[in-house]
């Protein structure tokens, strides 16, 4: 039986848990009521049903009087959807323990959506795993680099993801407007990894955080956080995210083996061939790749050679930089900038 934090995750994860109580996600979601009119004009009560409801009836109330008007009607929800919400429609708590969630999504597609979950929760468990296998094999092979598809699955889930091997924080992804709940898994880790044995599904540390592991070999872990618990899909996707995991862990680090392949090849090493390499590293690899271009002059098979990484991965490394902090040192003022500031701090 699907919970209304399954039917919530898997449906519309980009909806808004804006007021009741944690426990409530967790009840059982029997079957979907709608309404485009506001009580006492609801559907027939039904046992265990999630009630979708038109924003623009509930006009200008605020979740408090909305829960009086269901009180009134003598409607018991498990759970609330807001359809067609701004992000703004609500701010106040419903004094209720009923779950309450703002949609940007239309009333139709929401509950035509959810009853589509209810009634084959299995297969579409199924399909959004085999999607985030795809799409994560594919970001792993333009950049081989944990970071890669963990940091895909925490947009595609907003979730936090981290993946930790050997005692180490590999890649750490914080799910959108949740810097904060990441820094709190950075800081409690080291305590997370040591109770790891008696780990369960998923559990809640001392600190309020939840998190949720999945082994991708001994001694190497992903891992899901959130402040919220987790549903099914989360579950799903982590598992098919160890996959990917498992591969790139098992890969002999790319510096390496190219510095031996061309021991091999040439008797030299790449140093030696008048390339530039990339000798220090500062854990950040976008920042790494944009300092290697402004170092070969904005040539990218140069940086390439320096990272020891096909010019494609530094290709889709430029655009993820360019998307995410407006920067691209193939433009002489950014390389600039880049540069000057690796002399200030020495790098």
């Amino acid at each position: 039986m699907a919970s209304v934090v399954d039917v919530w995750r898997a449906v519309d994860p980009e909806a808004r848990f804006v007021s009741g109580d944690l426990t409530g996600l967790k009840h059982a979601v029997r079957s979907i009521q709608r309404t485009r009119a506001v009580p006492p004009h609801l559907p027939t009560q039904a046992d265990g049903s999630l009630l979708v409801v038109d924003a623009t009836l509930i006009g200008a109330r605020s979740l408090h009087e909305l829960h009086h008007l269901l009180v009134a009607a003598e409607f018991r929800p498990v759970a609330v959807f807001v359809a067609g919400s701004s992000a703004d429609l609500v701010r106040e708590a419903a004094g209720d323990s009923t779950p309450v969630f703002t949609s940007t999504r239309s009333l139709g597609w929401l509950a035509d959506e959810s009853e589509r979950y209810l009634d084959r929760p299995e297969e579409a468990l199924g399909r959004a795993a085999a999607e985030l296998r795809l799409s994560a094999a594919e970001a792993a092979l333009a950049d081989p680099d944990p970071a890669s598809p963990t940091g895909l699955v925490a947009a595609r889930l907003r979730r936090g993801v981290a993946v930790t091997a050997d005692g180490e924080l590999r890649a750490l992804h914080a799910r959108p407007a949740g810097r904060a709940l990441a820094a709190r898994f950075a800081a409690a880790h080291a305590r997370v990894l040591a109770a790891s044995a008696a780990r369960s599904a998923s559990r809640l540390t001392r600190d309020g955080l939840w998190v949720l592991e999945r082994r991708i070999r001994p001694g190497a872990s992903v891992w899901l956080f959130d402040d919220l618990p987790f549903a099914r899909i989360d579950e799903v996707c982590a598992e098919a995210l160890t996959v990917t995991l498992r591969a790139l862990l098992r890969r002999v680090p790319v510096e390496r083996s190219r510095a031996r392949l061309d021991l091999v090849r040439t008797g030299t090493s790449r140093a030696d061939s008048g390339v530039k390499a990339v000798d220090r590293t500062s854990g950040d690899t976008l920042a790494d790749t944009l300092l290697a271009v402004a170092r070969a002059n904005g040539r990218v098979a140069g940086a390439a050679r320096a990272l020891g990484v096909h010019r494609n991965t530094v290709l889709y490394r430029l655009r993820r930089a360019w998307a995410e902090r407006g920067i691209d040192p193939r433009r002489p003022e950014d390389a600039l900038l880049l540069l000057r500031e690796a002399e200030e701090h020495g790098a």
